[in-house]
């Protein structure tokens, strides 16, 4: 496993390069994947030290993604303009944050998730 590497599943490019550029800045190495099936294959031959993953994506929704990470131990932040309430027990494993948190409140998060910390939820 990496210790640096950040796996960030999100099908909207704009969010995706926030995202990698404020983690790159923050000494994360990156992995970026716009599907679930993308994500999926990456996390066959990668474990990650963390994710980001949004809930439904073009493809379907990243419960097996939230399940193989749930099942490595790997902190995820589950970043999401959707409630995760009706959604697979899987993305329970997670810290869920509401779309529009900015990339700044991810980097926070993920540091101290990484870090073995208690997440501090702001606003």
């Amino acid at each position: 496993m990496d210790k640096s590497l950040v796996l960030v599943v999100d099908d909207e490019a704009l969010i995706t390069l926030e995202m990698e550029s404020a983690l790159r800045e923050a000494g994360f190495t990156v992995a970026l994947a716009s599907s679930c099936s993308e994500a999926e294959r990456f996390l066959a031959d990668h474990t990650p030290a963390a994710a980001v993953l949004d809930v439904r994506l073009s493809d379907g929704e990243c419960v097996e993604a939230a399940r193989t990470l749930a099942g490595r131990d790997v902190p995820f932040v589950v970043y999401s303009g959707l409630g995760v309430e009706d959604h697979d027990e899987a993305f329970s494993r997670g810290v869920t944050v509401m779309k529009p948190a900015g990339p700044e409140e991810i980097v926070r998060l993920l540091r101290e998730l990484l870090a073995d910390q208690q997440p501090r939820m702001t606003g």
